[in-house]
């Protein structure tokens, strides 16, 4: 057997194994905690969630802090993950959102539902099992 197909064998091998573990627990758990005009969103993430690695930490969803760690935090009521879909509108309401989040993430029980946050200003949280 030739160098070069062994070492394809083992790299598809590795491949497989990394992505049978990112479909089994779920990969990236994010979770809004706070307003960023009000806390140091990655100061707040680095020490919102102990026995997890923070992967990162945003802003850039209505300036809600959003931390982004490798797995749901421990001790969290499940489902403890949840994401900011887009902005709930008449178009586009608790049923559209519920639809949307199932739909992203029907393997992890994704729930979906409006919720207002400035001004009736409303956007789609989904929850999630990460």
């Amino acid at each position: 057997m030739s160098k070069s197909f062994s070492f394809f064998a083992i790299f598809v091998l590795v491949a497989a194994v990394k992505l049978i573990q990112v479909e089994g627990d779920g990969g990236e758990c994010t979770k809004i905690v706070g307003r960023c005009d009000e806390i140091n969103c990655a100061v707040h993430c680095q020490s919102y969630a102990k026995d997890v690695a923070v992967l990162g930490s945003s802003c850039s969803f209505y300036d809600l802090c959003i931390c982004a760690f490798d797995r749901s935090p421990p001790g969290l009521v499940q489902p403890a993950c949840e994401v900011g879909l887009a902005q709930c509108n008449a178009p586009c309401s608790d049923s559209c959102c519920n639809a949307n989040c199932v739909s992203k993430y029907k393997n992890f029980g994704g729930v979906g539902k409006c919720v207002f946050f400035a001004l009736n200003k409303a956007f789609c949280l989904c929850t999630y099992r990460g």
